[in-house]
């Protein structure tokens, strides 16, 4: 079993679309009057429907036993945005909790609570800025080293013809231009992005995760895909040291080996500068581009697996590893 979408329900869904839009910065994902898509995680439901499909008209807001919860990257630009926002119902905040992160507790038109927390990844650097070592960072936040590591790693790496960079809201048209081909997502786990703005949401709440980066060109700048070392979220192994690998290359730069050379590039990072022990990379029958990629890093083929997508359903995926120790002589390093 997963967890689906929070639905909320709502008295003026004009309202509150217009809040979680402007007050909140959210994408509108798909808007059908009563119910309002703003991401795979919530949903906002008119208080009609939310009657009609409960069967009972005792709906009961503002009870104060739940929260949506959302960390922001730029926490002190959205405190300005909130502070110049009238009509807003603050609970609590802004204000910094018992282990070191800024939050501020509002309520949503219809008295849901709302909490806004600053990107974990700003709490990690300023806690070590404080003196705080990894181990004790770690155990504050109660978060993986791996992923603390990961907070603290470099920003770009740099390959011979790719650079290798955090992405930013700035990239979204770039990101359109190559997300919407029907020939990338599908092959690895996402539908085509219907526009620019989708492409935005998705930097905001996935791509801007630790280890995940934007592909460039070093020459031109131009974007040419993304790639992520991923620790917590790692689907195949629940080993703390293990990490699992996940990138796609824009079809126009197909043929060149970009792929190759990011991976290997960000394999150096993992095993090298995030003390990985393993590997993972799991990739669809059907993408023979990403196999061959794995292929020449010397991955090695562990077992098929199903794994649950939202968009596409169970499908069975190939699983790879690729073993430190493996990776030292294959890259010409000597085992340790």
């Amino acid at each position: 079993m997963r967890i689906g979408t929070t639905i909320l329900s709502v008295k003026d869904i004009a309202e509150s679309v217009r809040f979680y839009r402007e007050v909140l910065g959210l994408t509108i994902e798909d808007d059908s009057g009563p119910y309002v898509k703003i991401s795979d995680r919530l949903a906002l439901r008119s208080e009609p429907l939310w009657k009609d499909m409960l069967g009972r008209d005792d709906v009961t807001y503002g009870s104060n036993d739940s929260e949506v919860y959302f960390e922001e990257l730029d926490f002190d630009g959205f405190i300005d945005r909130l502070r110049v926002t009238e009509g807003i119902r603050y609970i609590q905040g802004p204000e910094t909790n018992r282990w070191g992160q800024r939050v501020v507790k509002i309520y949503d038109p219809d008295m849901h609570i709302i909490e806004i927390g600053e990107d974990i990844r700003s709490v990690c650097r300023r806690l070590m800025e404080r003196g705080f070592n990894a181990e004790q960072v770690s155990e504050r936040l109660d978060v993986s080293m791996l992923y603390i590591r990961a907070c603290m790693a470099k920003d770009t790496l740099e390959t011979e013809r790719l650079r290798l960079r955090p992405w930013s809201t700035a990239d979204a048209f770039e990101l359109f231009s190559l997300a919407s081909d029907p020939d990338i997502g599908p092959l690895t786990g996402w539908l085509p992005h219907p526009d620019a703005a989708h492409s935005r949401h998705i930097i905001e709440e996935t791509l801007s995760r630790p280890g995940t980066f934007a592909i460039t060109e070093k020459d031109s700048g131009r974007l040419v895909g993304s790639i992520s070392l991923m620790f917590d979220s790692n689907r195949v192994s629940s080993d703390p040291s293990d990490a699992e690998i996940g990138f796609w290359i824009g079809k126009e730069f197909w043929g060149r080996g970009y792929a190759t050379e990011a991976a290997g590039r960000l394999l150096e990072y993992g095993f090298e500068d995030m003390g990985c022990e393993k590997v993972w990379c799991l990739s669809l029958e059907a993408n023979i581009r990403c196999s061959r990629v794995q292929e020449k890093l010397g991955f090695l083929f562990r077992k098929n697996m199903d794994i649950y997508n939202t968009f596409f359903g169970t499908r069975s995926m190939n699983v790879s590893y690729l073993p430190m120790d493996r990776w030292r002589i294959l890259s010409g390093r000597h085992p340790q």
